[in-house]
């Protein structure tokens, strides 16, 4: 009779444990995939970054490649026309509407300022790109937002003055 009893307190107590693997896996799996999320969304605000300094780039180049024709002919040196940031404009514009897939998407990219004025020798614009991360867009509408600056020189400047 005594055997018995201990052999009962021993399966008793073999069996408390069933199931904790089980709970372990499924909290295990959950920091995982959260953590996986969160490098997902790093990985989405430095994308946002490097297209921020692209777009300001092309955007100032774009400004500054307008160049006015009529005081070139005249001086012989390349100046800003002034049309620059209208045609920094129209690359952003043209920017936003070709570039709207993917996990990394560019929601909204806005010129936040152009210094372009016409006769000058640079032009500098700084632009602001903004996205929707993984997490934030799962849980409501957040959004991450970059902003870069870049200036361009007009013409060709290797050896001779703009």
């Amino acid at each position: 009779m005594l055997n018995l009893a201990r052999w009962r307190r021993g399966a008793r107590s073999q069996h408390g444990d069933q199931g904790s693997v089980a709970v372990f896996t499924v909290v295990f799996a959950i920091a995982v995939v959260a953590l996986t999320a969160l490098i997902v969304d790093g990985g989405i605000a430095m994308n946002a970054r490097e297209r921020a300094a692209d777009i300001a780039g092309q955007a100032a180049r774009a400004a500054a490649s307008d160049i006015d024709v009529a005081a070139l002919r005249t001086t012989g040196t390349a100046q800003i026309g002034p049309g620059a940031c209208a045609a920094a404009n129209d690359l952003v514009a043209r920017y936003v509407g070709v570039d709207s897939g993917g996990v990394d998407r560019v929601d909204t990219v806005t010129i936040q300022s152009c210094f372009a004025p016409q006769g000058a020798e640079q032009a500098t614009v700084q632009v602001q790109v903004v996205t929707v991360p993984l997490v934030g867009g799962i849980l409501g509408g957040f959004t991450e937002s970059a902003t870069q600056s870049a200036t361009a020189e007009c013409g060709i400047t290797e050896g001779t003055e703009c």
